[in-house]
């Protein structure tokens, strides 16, 4: 059940901890790794007075607004979340509202990230960024280039400003935008390599594993360009497509 599930990713989340003190710990020792993680609470800790950054998940900003709000780890398996049924229509709807709802906690200005690189059950995996970023309509000018790489900052990011003259008409508008989705591939300066141009939507593709299926979508970003397939046996895979091994028909 939920609380099942719950406990799995606690554990999976203590072993992601455990495997990064370890990384930065000369001498790492349990009883000092224990220490570090012993559990408090947030609010009791809180000072107003220190302008410290409050976190919470999304579904406990509901009802919240600040100034500025930054919603981070939009990647495929967090948002949407890896349990979330992708040919489930209605189960992305909602992981679709869950998003604008941390989208319309920001009264001036929204900062939305996401990870080059995550530490994912003990093991340091390339982060795919979610699908819904691109359904968002960000302009080819925010999105981050290859030329961006830098050793001392692992995050792609970027952020928009949001006004609050329209109200409740911005807020929906926004969330009809959501629904919308992603109608034709990104591209970083009108560039379309030629290892992409034969993957357009709608193209019939063969995989070694999935077998037969149609694209659906391509997000063009260079060599870290993602596809989206609906595959004949009804699964819809998101893929890197340099790793994807798929083949045009």
């Amino acid at each position: 059940g939920p609380d099942g599930r719950d406990a799995i990713e606690n554990v999976e989340e203590l072993a992601n901890s455990a495997a990064g003190y370890d990384g930065r710990t000369e001498e790492p020792s349990l009883v000092d790794f224990l220490q570090q993680i012993a559990l408090f609470s947030d609010a009791d800790a809180y000072d107003p007075s220190k302008g410290q950054v409050a976190l919470m998940t999304l579904h406990a900003a509901k009802g919240l607004e600040f100034d500025n709000a930054f919603i981070i780890g939009l990647e495929e398996g967090l948002l949407p979340h890896e349990r979330t049924d992708a040919d489930d229509e209605h189960d992305l709807e909602e992981e679709r509202r869950l998003l604008f709802v941390g989208i319309t906690r920001a009264k001036s200005r929204l900062h939305i990230s996401y990870a080059r690189y995550r530490t994912i059950r003990g093991q340091m995996l390339r982060s795919v960024p979610s699908q819904f970023l691109f359904e968002l309509g960000i302009p080819e000018s925010a999105l981050p280039s290859d030329d961006d790489d830098d050793d001392d900052f692992d995050a792609d990011s970027f952020d928009t400003t949001r006004g609050r003259g329209a109200g409740s008409n911005a807020r929906r508008d926004k969330a009809a935008g959501l629904s919308e989705g992603f109608s034709g591939p990104i591209t970083r300066g009108g560039e379309q390599p030629s290892d992409v141009a034969p993957f357009t939507p709608g193209r019939k593709v063969r995989h070694p594993h999935f077998g037969h299926g149609t694209i659906r979508k391509l997000i063009n970003l260079g060599p870290d360009s993602i596809i989206e397939v609906r595959f004949n046996t009804g699964q819809t895979k998101s893929l890197l497509l340099k790793y994807a091994h798929l083949e045009p028909l």
